[in-house]
């Protein structure tokens, strides 16, 4: 027993010796061949480098690609039906008889940009027809109308003031000095605050275009000033008292759109374009604003006039129907260009607008804008008063 109790003790004993004299020598000789297999790794991952994923924006499985166009099928949306009755005017730019051996309007191989707005136009008045819009175009052949440019583009516009029309759209393609550019851009006159309601069809039409014509090169904002292209801006667009757009859908001063452009088929496809546009732009509502009265307490003091709102979403009844959709900070009262006082009742959907004394009781042009919910302006703001107490809308 007393021989068994002292081999236990030189047993433990002998085991802290082992681990005091062993175990810096096992911690330094981990630390170093932890180090060396670090250093392994990364040499190796410097001289092979892992393989990269794809990248999803740049490669695309068979049959995803954006530039693959669908097949010519081009079936008329169900939400089309708000273009029923819309007043809608085409213009397909340029005559191309006008300027025989031009250059600037023809593309490398001779195509003229006026015989494919007018191609476009055609196909496009046949989808809004069928839908039920109320169209015209400002020329319906390929032939000069024998104006100077000043009076033929003046008398394009003439054609959708003497309509009333809802929207003026102007047909066009691109060009430019290099073969390069392959781009589409829409267009509306002067400042953003000059026709928010062109605007608004601009940002639609624009969707639409990209939808069909799935072109590779995009603008970072397309929808543009046409000051842009003159200090004055684009005349079809100038003389236009209604909204108005340019379209350049693309570019026939590019060699390979031009070849799509000689195609009936392409040209159907830009009009289908437009036309989801257009039909998504009426779906949006259409904004109108219309002068209910003008009231006076005294011979020649202050007035008041009376406006109704119309959202252009509400009368069409439906779920919610009930709930208001005029968005009341955007609503915006001018008279003669500075701002006048306004008071909107939101139940009756009318808007109080004060206006000045005046003798005479003439006060000209008030102009009357606001968004609906859904971010579309008023068609036509600008309402002409009578000054007459009383006075019924016109």
């Amino acid at each position: 027993m007393p021989r068994r109790t002292k081999h236990r003790r030189r047993s433990t004993r002998y085991r802290w010796w082992l681990v005091r004299t062993h175990l810096p020598a096992a911690l330094l000789g981990g630390l170093v061949g932890a180090a060396l297999v670090w250093v392994l790794l990364t040499r190796r991952s410097a001289l092979t480098p892992l393989p990269t994923r794809p990248d999803p924006l740049t490669t695309h499985p068979q049959g995803y690609r954006w530039t693959d166009l669908p097949e010519p099928d081009f079936p008329v949306p169900p939400y089309a039906r708000f273009l029923k009755d819309v007043t809608i005017v085409l213009d397909p730019g340029h005559v191309g008889q006008r300027d025989p051996g031009g250059t600037w309007k023809r593309g490398p191989t001779g195509l003229r940009e006026a015989e494919v707005n007018l191609r476009v136009a055609q196909f496009l008045r046949e989808f809004l027809v069928t839908a039920g819009a109320r169209v015209s175009l400002t020329r319906d052949t390929d032939q000069s109308l024998n104006l100077p440019d000043k009076a033929d583009l003046k008398q394009r516009s003439q054609v959708a003031n003497e309509t009333h029309a809802d929207l003026l759209l102007s047909i066009h393609h691109n060009a430019n000095g290099k073969p390069e550019p392959n781009y589409t851009s829409l267009f509306y006159h002067d400042s953003p605050a000059h026709g928010p309601a062109s605007r608004c069809a601009a940002r639609h039409l624009l969707a639409g275009l990209n939808d069909a014509l799935r072109l590779t090169a995009h603008l970072e904002c397309a929808v543009l000033d046409d000051e842009l292209l003159y200090q004055n801006g684009l005349a079809v667009l100038r003389e236009a008292d209604v909204p108005a757009v340019l379209s350049e859908a693309s570019f026939h001063s590019n060699p390979a759109e031009e070849t799509r452009l000689r195609d009936p088929v392409y040209n159907r496809r830009e009009a289908y374009g437009l036309f989801l546009g257009l039909a998504r732009w009426a779906q949006a509502g259409l904004p109108r604003v219309r002068l209910v009265k003008i009231t006076r307490d005294k011979p020649r003091g202050p007035a008041e006039a009376v406006l109704a709102l119309d959202d252009g979403l509400s009368a069409r009844g439906g779920w919610g129907a009930e709930l208001p959709k005029v968005v009341p900070a955007s609503i915006v009262t001018r008279l003669g260009g500075k701002p006048v006082r306004h008071s909107f009742d939101p139940k009756t959907g009318q808007v109080r607008v004060t206006l000045p004394s005046d003798r005479s009781g003439s006060y000209g042009m008030l102009f009357v804008d606001f968004e609906n919910t859904l971010g579309q302006h008023v068609l036509r703001p600008q309402i002409p008063l009578s000054g007459q107490a009383d006075a019924p809308a016109r």
